[in-house]
Protein backbone atom coordinates (compact mmCIF):
# COMPACT_ATOMS: atom_id res chain seq x y z
CA UNK A 1 0.00 0.00 0.00
CA UNK A 2 1.25 3.39 -0.66
CA UNK A 3 1.34 5.62 1.83
CA UNK A 4 0.02 9.68 1.66
CA UNK A 5 3.46 10.70 0.84
CA UNK A 6 4.22 8.72 -2.16
CA UNK A 7 0.78 9.44 -3.62
CA UNK A 8 0.87 13.22 -2.86
CA UNK A 9 4.47 13.11 -4.88
CA UNK A 10 3.69 14.91 -8.02
CA UNK A 11 2.91 18.29 -6.57
CA UNK A 12 6.46 18.30 -4.37
CA UNK A 13 8.30 21.13 -5.54
CA UNK A 14 5.19 23.25 -7.41
CA UNK A 15 4.51 26.55 -6.39
CA UNK A 16 1.84 28.86 -7.47
CA UNK A 17 0.36 32.15 -7.71
CA UNK A 18 -3.00 33.03 -7.20
CA UNK A 19 -3.64 36.35 -8.58
CA UNK A 20 -6.50 38.43 -7.19
CA UNK A 21 -9.83 36.81 -8.36
CA UNK A 22 -8.60 33.37 -6.90
CA UNK A 23 -8.89 33.74 -3.22
CA UNK A 24 -11.14 30.82 -2.34
CA UNK A 25 -8.89 28.34 -4.34
CA UNK A 26 -5.62 29.67 -2.64
CA UNK A 27 -7.34 28.51 0.29
CA UNK A 28 -8.19 25.33 -1.24
CA UNK A 29 -5.26 24.31 -3.04
CA UNK A 30 -3.32 25.51 0.45
CA UNK A 31 -5.54 23.19 2.09
CA UNK A 32 -4.94 20.53 -0.20
CA UNK A 33 -0.87 21.05 0.85
CA UNK A 34 0.11 23.11 -2.15
CA UNK A 35 2.38 25.79 -2.04
CA UNK A 36 0.07 29.19 -3.23
CA UNK A 37 0.74 32.57 -2.54
CA UNK A 38 -2.19 35.01 -3.02
CA UNK A 39 -2.34 38.88 -3.04
CA UNK A 40 -5.39 40.45 -2.84
CA UNK A 41 -3.24 44.13 -3.79
CA UNK A 42 -0.54 44.33 -6.19
CA UNK A 43 0.26 45.06 -9.43
CA UNK A 44 0.17 42.66 -12.49
CA UNK A 45 3.97 43.72 -12.93
CA UNK A 46 4.72 42.53 -9.65
CA UNK A 47 3.02 39.61 -9.99
CA UNK A 48 4.99 38.60 -13.03
CA UNK A 49 8.13 39.39 -11.37
CA UNK A 50 7.61 37.28 -8.17
CA UNK A 51 6.72 34.52 -10.66
CA UNK A 52 10.07 34.86 -12.29
CA UNK A 53 12.02 35.58 -9.33
CA UNK A 54 9.87 32.56 -6.99
CA UNK A 55 9.56 30.12 -10.23
CA UNK A 56 5.91 30.49 -9.37
CA UNK A 57 3.01 28.92 -11.77
CA UNK A 58 0.36 31.87 -11.85
CA UNK A 59 -3.04 31.09 -11.96
CA UNK A 60 -5.18 33.67 -13.55
CA UNK A 61 -9.11 33.98 -15.44
CA UNK A 62 -7.37 37.50 -16.43
CA UNK A 63 -6.60 37.10 -20.52
CA UNK A 64 -4.21 39.99 -21.17
CA UNK A 65 -1.83 39.26 -17.46
CA UNK A 66 -2.11 35.68 -19.28
CA UNK A 67 -0.52 36.47 -22.31
CA UNK A 68 1.99 38.92 -20.97
CA UNK A 69 2.94 36.06 -18.51
CA UNK A 70 3.60 33.81 -21.57
CA UNK A 71 5.81 36.45 -23.52
CA UNK A 72 7.97 36.27 -20.10
CA UNK A 73 8.25 32.52 -20.33
CA UNK A 74 6.67 32.32 -16.93
CA UNK A 75 4.40 28.79 -16.45
CA UNK A 76 0.98 29.56 -16.36
CA UNK A 77 -2.37 28.66 -16.75
CA UNK A 78 -5.39 30.05 -17.68
CA UNK A 79 -8.52 30.03 -15.42
CA UNK A 80 -11.69 29.53 -16.93
CA UNK A 81 -14.03 27.52 -14.64
CA UNK A 82 -17.01 28.97 -12.87
CA UNK A 83 -15.81 27.37 -9.76
CA UNK A 84 -13.12 26.49 -7.50
CA UNK A 85 -13.15 23.04 -8.21
CA UNK A 86 -13.23 23.33 -11.88
CA UNK A 87 -10.39 25.46 -11.73
CA UNK A 88 -8.85 22.59 -9.38
CA UNK A 89 -8.95 20.07 -11.94
CA UNK A 90 -8.02 22.66 -14.63
CA UNK A 91 -5.10 23.76 -12.83
CA UNK A 92 -3.64 19.70 -11.79
CA UNK A 93 -4.38 17.89 -15.38
CA UNK A 94 -1.79 20.88 -16.60
CA UNK A 95 0.76 20.62 -14.26
CA UNK A 96 0.29 16.35 -14.74
CA UNK A 97 -1.34 15.58 -11.06
CA UNK A 98 -3.29 12.67 -12.02
CA UNK A 99 -4.46 11.85 -8.00
CA UNK A 100 -4.99 14.41 -4.91
CA UNK A 101 -5.61 13.39 -1.59
CA UNK A 102 -6.61 15.50 1.49
CA UNK A 103 -4.25 14.73 4.33
CA UNK A 104 -4.30 17.28 7.13
CA UNK A 105 -0.93 16.38 8.00
CA UNK A 106 0.62 17.83 4.75
CA UNK A 107 -2.25 20.62 4.36
CA UNK A 108 -0.86 23.96 4.63
CA UNK A 109 -2.50 27.42 6.85
CA UNK A 110 -4.72 28.55 4.58
CA UNK A 111 -4.69 31.90 5.96
CA UNK A 112 -0.71 32.45 5.04
CA UNK A 113 0.59 29.92 3.50
CA UNK A 114 2.93 28.31 5.89
CA UNK A 115 3.78 24.65 6.91
CA UNK A 116 1.56 23.47 9.62
CA UNK A 117 3.28 21.63 12.63
CA UNK A 118 1.07 18.35 14.69
CA UNK A 119 1.09 19.48 18.37
CA UNK A 120 -0.49 16.88 20.42
CA UNK A 121 -3.35 18.46 23.26
CA UNK A 122 -0.72 18.46 25.91
CA UNK A 123 1.48 20.54 23.65
CA UNK A 124 -1.18 23.13 23.25
CA UNK A 125 -1.06 25.28 26.56
CA UNK A 126 -3.03 28.50 26.66
CA UNK A 127 -4.23 27.93 23.13
CA UNK A 128 -6.93 25.49 24.24
CA UNK A 129 -9.06 28.00 25.11
CA UNK A 130 -9.54 29.27 21.63
CA UNK A 131 -10.55 25.82 20.47
CA UNK A 132 -14.30 25.39 21.01
CA UNK A 133 -14.68 22.70 24.11
CA UNK A 134 -16.91 20.18 21.92
CA UNK A 135 -13.24 19.99 19.28
CA UNK A 136 -10.91 19.73 22.31
CA UNK A 137 -13.02 16.77 23.81
CA UNK A 138 -13.00 14.91 20.30
CA UNK A 139 -9.42 15.66 19.03
CA UNK A 140 -6.41 13.99 20.55
CA UNK A 141 -3.74 16.14 18.13
CA UNK A 142 -4.25 19.66 16.47
CA UNK A 143 -2.27 21.71 13.85
CA UNK A 144 -0.95 25.07 14.39
CA UNK A 145 0.45 27.64 11.72
CA UNK A 146 4.07 28.25 12.15
CA UNK A 147 3.59 31.37 11.09
CA UNK A 148 0.40 33.31 12.11
CA UNK A 149 -0.12 30.38 15.10
CA UNK A 150 -3.72 29.57 14.06
CA UNK A 151 -4.99 26.46 15.28
CA UNK A 152 -6.64 23.63 13.05
CA UNK A 153 -7.76 20.47 13.57
CA UNK A 154 -10.08 17.91 11.64
CA UNK A 155 -13.58 18.76 12.04
CA UNK A 156 -16.66 17.78 10.38
CA UNK A 157 -15.28 19.83 7.01
CA UNK A 158 -12.91 16.67 6.41
CA UNK A 159 -15.73 14.70 5.13
CA UNK A 160 -16.55 17.39 2.41
CA UNK A 161 -12.70 17.76 1.73
CA UNK A 162 -12.06 13.94 1.22
CA UNK A 163 -15.22 14.62 -0.98
CA UNK A 164 -14.17 17.40 -3.16
CA UNK A 165 -10.92 15.36 -3.55
CA UNK A 166 -12.99 12.40 -4.64
CA UNK A 167 -14.64 14.52 -7.29
CA UNK A 168 -12.00 15.87 -8.64
CA UNK A 169 -10.09 12.66 -9.03
CA UNK A 170 -12.75 11.32 -10.68
CA UNK A 171 -12.87 14.15 -13.15
CA UNK A 172 -9.09 13.89 -13.98
CA UNK A 173 -9.37 10.28 -14.51
CA UNK A 174 -11.53 11.07 -16.74
CA UNK A 175 -9.85 13.89 -18.69
CA UNK A 176 -7.11 11.23 -18.82
CA UNK A 177 -9.02 8.59 -20.66
CA UNK A 178 -9.73 11.25 -23.34
CA UNK A 179 -7.09 10.74 -26.52
CA UNK A 180 -5.69 14.04 -27.88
Amino acid sequence: MKSVEAKQQPFRGLAFFADSMHGSLARKLRIFGMDTAYSSSITDEHILNYCSIQRRILLTSDKELFKRSLKKRIGSVHLQGLTDKANMVKIFAECNIKNILYDSASARCPICNLELEKKEKKELGDLYNIIPPKSYLLNSHFYQCKGCKKVYWEGSHKAALDSLAESINQELYTISCIPN
